[in-house]
Order: structure tokens, then sequence, then C-alpha cells
């Protein structure tokens, strides 16, 4: 059973990259209709801009959108989510 489908919630993940290769799960996270904050401080900045690069051409391709929250700091949405700045 799927909690967050049931009771009308979406799911938030906060993911501290750590290499390259963990950008396919955040792909994969955001297909799978979760919402994820991604942190970028604890990976050179090069490689970081290739996470970023691959991950938003993916929620690109969903049709998602990506917000960068902060200098490493990014929060990728999957479609019908709706974003808003105050």
């Amino acid at each position: 059973m799927d909690l967050g489908t049931t009771y009308g919630m979406h799911q938030v993940e906060v993911f501290h990259c750590r290499c390259f290769d963990d950008a396919q799960t955040i792909a994969r996270a955001v297909r799978e209709r979760r919402t994820v904050v991604l942190q970028l401080d604890q990976i050179p900045p090069s490689e970081a801009q290739r996470v970023v690069d691959f991950v938003s051409g993916a929620v690109h391709a969903l049709e998602g959108r990506c917000e960068r929250l902060g200098v490493t700091t990014f929060l990728f949405a999957p479609s019908g989510v709706v974003l808003s700045s105050i």
C-alpha cells in the first residue's frame, strides 16, 4: 500500500550526494513521484555540476521542475508538484 497516494500526502527526500553515481538514484526517485532536496556540498564543484546536469535533464524529460535553493542545494520535483517562492 502506498501511504503517500492513499492519504494525499507527498513524499520529500533530502539526499546528500557523495558521487556522480548517485545521480541515477535521484532521477529514479523523481520518476517515482518523490520530490528531492539535493545537497551537493560533499563533492567537488565539477562533479556537482555533472550531477545537476544529469538530474535536470531527467526531470525535464519527466516534465518535472528544478529549483536552485542555495549555492549547493537544489530541489527536483515531479510533474504536478507546484513550486512557489515567497
